[in-house]
């Protein structure tokens, strides 16, 4: 079929330009397989002198576990007077010097002007005038089917390196790429991607479908799958990138509920804090039905519109939203970087009122040190009245208001110090990463077991199981427990093999009395391992601890050992809401934490031993970790215990510490 296209073609040419060489009614096979040859050379050649040869020199040997190549590379003329579009491919190196090579054999020195991040464009500039232009092809002309050829000038400077195939999908990589089966490598990443008739298609970059970044794609050269940017998408960008300014990738910041990419959930799942999505109004729970005022109803749609926009570009989402009578569109203009929220740390840890007492303000039973409480002049046994004006009736609420600013942030206090009025002004720090060596438990009024088991409330070390289910799980609750005050509530979660329900109880007990924590341990139902779809029982288990017993919520953390960790970060990760800390000994975080929320705040405890072999792993995560903004403990063990081992009674303290400051202000 190909053959006679290009037969139809020359038939036309030779018609048009020749008029009087009548041709015979059908050509033999090598004469076709000559008139085809001759058909890609003469499209070679009508663009021949737009294609130039770029040299780079010096800059990086390696980026990533790329070996970044020393070879020429191609690059187009787009204007008259020397701006020539090539792949960023081709400068990832960061050259010290760049050279360009025009088809007449003149070289010129040339400049970055600009990338493009998002198509993997680069924008160059050399001092040249009347340089030819080459013709594009117009949109609606690009069809799946038609000849494409891939040129390059990386050898010959008479003559381009030629690569032929056919176009054989359009807008592939959410909307931004024509996709060619023409052999597309290094060598020609730069060239122009060509029809028969010599007209400009688009640029050829490499690109992949499941990643991003500066060596996305490489992996497929010569594999019979390159792309090209369309040369429509390219002048459209060529006057931004003429500016000297970078353009990135636009994030929005949001995630659909559902998997993949045919899911036709279209409920927001998340709506990033402080993103744009989040600043123009969506929530969480809206039903996204349009963007760009295009309907949208799989997931693949939304991912062609957004991936295809820069950051500063504005977007339309138009969204069902719960208890509204009308769909609602919103505005939101997309950034380069979703930076992590960090949220502001006063340095304080709250008293903790009986439920029946009424007071004024929220007192302060701890000030940690060096935090900015106390360089503002907070003292214990204060009450804070207001912050930045705002009158503050519980610990909850003034959390609330701490929370949503950031580190560095200033604010007002009004305190109550011998019932006087204090106005003072605090400048908002980081949450540190350290548990302080000494915190003041919180007085409780005892009371007796006998008490407790009149009012029919059940203390001690117990099993039960689930009302309706076969799962178990075990308790302590202190003989001590007064239902008037919340407790901290420790999940267990063990390690696959092993409940360690007697090292647990035993080795926590009194760090549990003391620090008013109650421990429940949900039991796997095969002790041998946790199953993903567990976490349901685990809930059920904290949602049932909620209703028998007061439990503070601010105080409700995890705690696991060794591969324990891998169930327990799972929990912590789905169950935002329920969860304010998870702390591992002798394990790691294999999975990546999503992005901080200020209203479900979540810290994190390590303690590892030195000579565990997990370190070498951990502590990448970690850096991860501090850099997404989540408030993390690292504690390395250095003693004569062997890797894997539980931690000794004063590494429990510290976490019992840190557990007893979860609901820090």
């Amino acid at each position: 079929m190909r053959r006679y296209l290009i037969l139809s073609l020359l038939l036309f040419w030779t018609v048009c330009g020749l008029g009087n060489s009548p041709l015979p009614a059908q050509a033999p096979a090598s004469d076709l397989e000559s008139l085809e040859e001759r058909a890609f050379k003469q499209a070679a050649a009508l663009m021949n002198p737009s294609i130039v040869r770029i040299e780079t020199v010096g800059g990086q040997d390696r980026v990533g576990k790329l070996i970044t190549g020393t070879g020429p590379t191609s690059g187009v003329v787009v204007s008259r007077d020397g701006l020539i579009i090539s792949s960023a491919f081709n400068f990832i190196g960061k050259p010290s010097s760049i050279l360009v090579t025009l088809p007449d054999g003149r070289r010129f020195p040339a400049v970055v002007v600009a990338t493009d991040h998002l198509r993997m464009l680069t924008l160059l500039k050399i001092e040249a005038d009347n340089l030819p232009i080459p013709t594009a092809v117009p949109e609606k002309d690009l069809q799946v089917g038609m000849w494409s050829i891939a040129l390059g000038r990386t050898f010959e400077l008479d003559q381009p390196s030629i690569s032929v195939g056919i176009v054989s999908a359009l807008e592939r990589i959410w909307g931004k790429a024509i996709q060619t089966d023409a052999k597309i490598s290094p060598i020609n990443y730069g060239g122009p991607l060509v029809d028969i008739q010599g007209r400009l298609m688009g640029i050829l970059v490499p690109l992949s479908p499941g990643a991003t970044g500066e060596t996305a794609g490489v992996e497929w050269y010569d594999s019979g799958i390159g792309f090209a940017i369309p040369m429509t998408d390219v002048l459209k960008v060529i006057p931004r990138l003429n500016t000297g300014k970078d353009l990135y990738p636009g994030l929005l910041g949001i995630t659909l509920s559902g998997k993949g990419d045919l899911s036709t959930e279209m409920n927001l799942d998340r709506v990033r804090y402080g993103s744009p999505a989040q600043e123009a109004g969506l929530k969480a729970g809206d039903t996204l039905i349009k963007l760009n005022d295009k309907p949208v109803a799989l997931h693949s749609e939304v991912k062609s519109v957004l991936m295809s926009l820069y950051a500063g570009d504005t977007v339309s989402l138009t969204v069902i939203r719960e208890g509204a009578k009308e769909p609602l569109t919103f505005k939101a203009t997309l950034t380069e970087k979703l930076v992590p929220f960090e949220s502001g740390f006063l340095g304080i840890l709250p008293v903790r009122e009986a439920q029946n007492q009424t007071t004024t303000g929220v007192g302060v039973r701890y000030v940690i040190p060096d935090s900015a409480a106390e360089k503002a002049g907070v003292k214990a046994k204060d009450r804070i009245l207001e912050f930045n004006q705002q009158k503050v009736t519980s610990a909850e609420m003034l959390a609330f208001l701490v929370n949503h600013l950031r580190p560095d942030d200033q604010a007002s206090l009004l305190i109550s110090r011998d019932e006087k009025p204090v106005k003072l002004d605090v400048k908002l720090q980081k949450t540190p990463d350290a548990v302080p060596a000494e915190i003041p438990t919180q007085a409780i009024p005892s009371r007796t077991a006998q008490e407790n088991k009149t009012q029919k409330i059940k203390v001690g070390h117990y099993k039960e199981k689930l009302p309706g289910s076969d799962s178990s799980y075990w308790a302590y609750v202190p003989e001590n427990y007064h239902p008037d005050y919340e407790y901290g509530l420790m999940v267990w979660i063990h390690p696959p093999g092993n409940t360690m329900e007697s090292t647990i109880f035993n080795e926590w007990k009194s760090i549990c009395e003391q620090r008013g924590i109650i421990i429940v341990g949900p039991a796997a139902e095969d002790v041998i391992r946790w199953n993903r779809d567990e976490t349901e029982f685990v809930e059920a288990v904290v949602k049932s601890m909620q209703q028998r017993y007061d439990i503070d919520p601010t105080r409700i953390f995890l705690l696991s050992h060794a591969d324990g960790a891998d169930f327990a970060f799972d929990l912590a990760f789905k169950y935002r809401e329920l969860f304010r800390g998870v702390a591992v000994t002798e394990g790691s975080l294999k999975s990546r934490p999503p992005e901080t929320d200020p209203d479900y705040p979540l810290s994190l405890y390590f303690a590892l031993n030195a000579h565990n072999p997990l370190n070498q792993l951990l502590q990448p995560r970690l850096d991860l970790i501090r850099e997404m903004n989540y408030p993390t403990v690292f504690q390395l063990i250095k003693n004569d215990q062997q890797p894997g081992e539980y931690p000794e009674k004063p590494f429990l303290e510290e976490i019992g510490r840190w557990a007893d400051s979860l609901d820090r202000i």
